[in-house]
């Protein structure tokens, strides 16, 4: 017989409270990892990957080849971000690669006109304004900016055709060929202006009402406009970065080849959403950061340069690509589907 039947029933509720607590704490921890996981995935993928091209080709690591394969990836990392920004508000542009090589021979020719900084100038500023014109056309006509900014691919590589008859643009003035080619600390221009455009891209989208907007946007837009968030000038302003970044790339490498070549930017796209998408942009808009983007560029990269490293025949490529989007947007969809059930168990256990 117990002696001091209070005791049992002081301590009972304080076993359930550390037990609680315990319970808590380790909810709490995988709930602090969960946004994570995509990025950490990615990361040890890409390590494995080096580790293999590594073993395979010990020169493959060498800092000089590495340089490489990021110069390679720096312009699609440069448009990658711009179109981040593009899919997780709603949106896409399937124009990017068009565009790129629009401003690209265009900043060109004109540099042997009006001078290399004016040129540089009007490249960009024409890259803003045809991402502006993509973002009046989806907001007044409402269509989807995937019809939209198709027609807009055909179009403006139409252009590029016309502008340059088929050929490239040579013989460009060597001050315009500087800013490309310059390599700070021995590292090419390209890869700094990616360092930089991919901090800023992310303090802006994580840490401003800027991103808390855009990431809104994309996760619900009634609701935005319920709440008095600007909607229309959100999406123009998201549509007009999108084209000023894709502007600064197709600048950038035109000073950087000192030419540009109508074949720019052919299949760009798919490059950029594939990244994009793999990088934990969820396509139906809401969701997204530029640390995980990057990740997916820098793997795509490897992956890319590696098959031609071992020898392997580069179709392969456009298979790993293809194969790579589809599973990326397949596991978008069951995280989105397991984030939905873990969200209504929440609130059932909340309500319980």
């Amino acid at each position: 017989m117990n002696a001091n039947p209070g005791a049992n029933s002081n301590a009972a509720p304080a076993v359930d409270a550390s037990l609680a607590t315990d319970a808590a704490s380790r909810f709490n921890w995988r709930d602090a990892l969960r946004p994570h996981v995509r990025n950490l995935g990615l990361a040890a993928a890409l390590l494995i990957a080096l580790g293999i091209l590594g073993f395979l080709r010990p020169q493959y690591l060498s800092c000089d080849n590495l340089i490489v394969v990021a110069m390679q990836m720096s312009f699609v990392g440069i448009a990658a971000i711009g179109t981040a920004y593009l899919v997780i508000s709603g949106g896409i542009d399937l124009s990017i690669g068009s565009l790129f090589a629009l401003v690209g021979v265009t900043s060109a020719m004109l540099a042997r006109t009006i001078g290399p900084v004016p040129a540089m100038m009007a490249g960009v500023a024409l890259g803003g304004a045809v991402g502006w014109i993509n973002g009046v056309l989806t907001w007044r006509i409402k269509l989807s900016p995937l019809i939209i900014t198709l027609g807009s691919m055909s179009i403006i590589r139409g252009a590029v055709l016309l502008l340059t008859g088929g050929y490239s643009v040579r013989s460009v003035p060597k001050e315009f060929a500087t800013l490309g080619q310059l390599r700070p600390l021995g590292v090419p221009s390209p890869i700094w202006l990616l360092l930089l455009l991919a901090v800023v891209a992310h303090l802006v989208l994580s840490r401003t009402t800027i991103g808390r907007y855009t990431l809104a946007l994309g996760g619900n837009r009634a609701a935005c406009e319920a709440v008095g968030i600007r909607v229309r000038r959100v999406t123009l302003g998201v549509f007009l970065a999108n084209g000023l970044i894709v502007g600064i790339a197709g600048v950038l490498a035109a000073s950087r080849f000192g030419s540009a070549s109508p074949a720019f930017g052919e299949g760009m796209e798919l490059d950029v959403i594939t990244a994009v998408i793999l990088g934990g942009v969820a396509f139906t808009g809401g969701e997204g950061n530029i640390p995980g983007v990057m990740l997916a560029v820098a793997l795509l990269g490897v992956i890319n340069s590696g098959i031609v490293a071992l020898g392997i025949n580069p179709e392969y490529a456009e298979v790993v690509k293809g194969a790579a989007l589809i599973g990326a947007v397949a596991i978008d969809q069951f995280s989105h589907e397991a984030r939905e059930r873990f969200r209504k168990k929440l609130a059932m256990r909340e309500r319980t």
